[in-house]
């Protein structure tokens, strides 16, 4: 399992703000810089990608801003796993965490560090700290909480297999 935030920087694109573990493979870092140009109304989706046998979950979103266009920052939940695994399991958590990301104040500022939008604000490097924490805190939540959902479902079926 692999989480990213990816953020749509609107000088260059969308980009990936934060991955963990790890960098992000370029050719699916690619595909999934692309999902915020599909014209969808779903804020919670799957993407497939039958060559790489993963499946990528999606939850966009979006924070408010002062510094941004139209007063609001996009940004995009991306959660890598195995292709059978179930990212419906994942939506609660994904919810949960958009939620507080979107009640921190002042955290658009996170997303500000880069030469072309450098803002030279003190609290620009302290938000990102707190956003690079949380985002930690989240990878280590769906992990713990995708254990225990898998380990569920097995328990299920093997209950569902007795001869009663």
């Amino acid at each position: 399992m692999q989480l990213a935030l990816l953020y749509f920087n609107t000088v260059v694109g969308p980009e990936i703000f934060f991955s963990h573990p790890g960098s992000i493979l370029e050719k699916i870092s690619k595909k999934m810089l692309n999902f915020f140009d599909l014209d969808m109304s779903e804020e919670f989706f799957e993407v497939i990608l039958i060559e790489e046998d993963l499946k990528i979950t999606n939850m966009y979103f979006e924070i408010t801003s002062c510094w941004a266009r139209g007063n609001k920052e996009m940004l995009m939940f991306s959660i890598i796993t195995d292709r059978d695994f179930k990212g419906e399991l994942l939506y609660e958590t994904m919810k949960n965490y958009s939620t507080k990301i979107k009640s921190i104040v002042n955290i658009y500022k996170a997303f500000y560090t880069k030469g072309y939008l450098n803002k030279n604000d003190p609290e620009i490097e302290l938000k990102v700290k707190e956003l690079h924490e949380i985002l930690q805190e989240f990878y280590d939540v769906l992990r713990e909480r995708s254990t225990e959902k898998i380990k569920d479902e097995k328990i299920v079926k093997k209950f569902k297999q007795f001869k009663w």
